[in-house]
This record gives C-alpha cells, structure tokens and sequence, in this order.
C-alpha cells in the first residue's frame, strides 16, 4: 500500500514540476520587472490537495501515525461549523456554488445513514464522521529563505458515504467555505 502511494505522490510531483517549467516562461520575463519576483515566486495560483482524515484500511498503525500527528479533528470542525453558524463564514454547496443559509447548513449536518444492516436513522453530523478535508491553495516559493508557503483560500469538508450495510461506497460533499472573503 505504502509503495503505491509514493509511486503515485512521486508521478504527480514529477509531472507538476515539468508543468511549471514549461508554462511558466512568459511569466517570469513580466514578473522580472518587480522587485518582489526575485524573492517570491508563484508555483501554482490554484492546487487543490486533499487530507485524508481516516486511515485507510491497509496502512500500517506506525505509518499512519508518522505522518498524521496530533490531529485534532474536533477543533477543525468545530472552527468550521462554528463560523458559518454564527454568519462570520459563508458555506457554500460544493457542487453548484451556490450559498447556502443557516439552516440549509444545519440541515446538512443532520445526515442519513445506516447505523447497522439495514436500519437507517437520522443523527447529528459530528467531529469524527469527517474522513477527508480537501483545500485549494496557492503556493508561493520564497528563494532568497528557500521556502514555500501554502495559502489555504478553500476548505472543503466531507464525510464517508455508507450503504444500508455499512461498507464504504466514497466520500459525500457536506460545504465548502472560503477563507478569503
């Protein structure tokens, strides 16, 4: 599992940097220009990465908790779901963009699901039924301190979609929320 997960992460990474180097020529000449373009540079305007919040079946325990340190699952969420129901955050519908009010929002966190072999019930979305959390970013290289920098401007919250006997059928879409506005 662990092989197939670097060889793909090791693909991705290879094709993303010859991307950068081929596009990226027009850009550099303009940003020249700027007394800023020689320490900072733009590697990706938009990039979209996804956070796996449950161990995949599979993956080894150490593994897992190697790379996955103390993270608080509750105090993401609670940020999230506290912003938008207080109206300092906007939720949005992942699949149309369109906003979505205060209690669509608390209608969407009281899910459906199946709680054993065919029984359904309704119950209140909470902390640990989230299994990813997907961001789109922006990523700004500094040369001169060599170092990137990861500007978060969307999180995306989901949660694992079960059928009536509880074996895995994906990730469901709850809202996204915009950090930038």
């Amino acid at each position: 599992m662990k092989k197939i997960f670097f060889s793909i992460t090791a693909v991705s990474l290879i094709l993303f940097v010859s991307s950068c180097k081929q596009g990226n020529n027009g850009a550099e000449k303009k940003d020249a220009v700027t007394a800023d373009s020689a320490k900072n540079d733009v590697w990706a305007e938009l990039v979209e990465s996804k956070t796996v919040m449950v161990k995949p079946e599979g993956f080894e325990e150490d593994y897992w908790n190697s790379v996955n340190k103390n993270v608080n699952h509750q105090k993401i969420f609670n940020t999230i779901v506290s912003a938008v129901i207080s109206g300092k955050k906007k939720a949005y519908n992942i699949y149309n963009d369109s906003l979505l009010t205060v209690d669509e929002v608390k209608n969407v966190l009281d899910k459906e699901g199946p709680v054993s072999a065919g029984k359904t019930e309704t119950k209140k979305m909470e902390a640990n039924d989230i299994s990813t959390i997907r961001m789109r970013e922006k990523w700004v290289f500094d040369a001169e301190k060599f170092k990137l920098e990861k500007q978060v401007t969307r999180i995306d919250l989901l949660y694992k979609k079960l059928d009536e006997n509880g074996d895995y059928l994906g990730d469901k879409a709850l809202f996204y929320v915009n950090l930038n506005n």
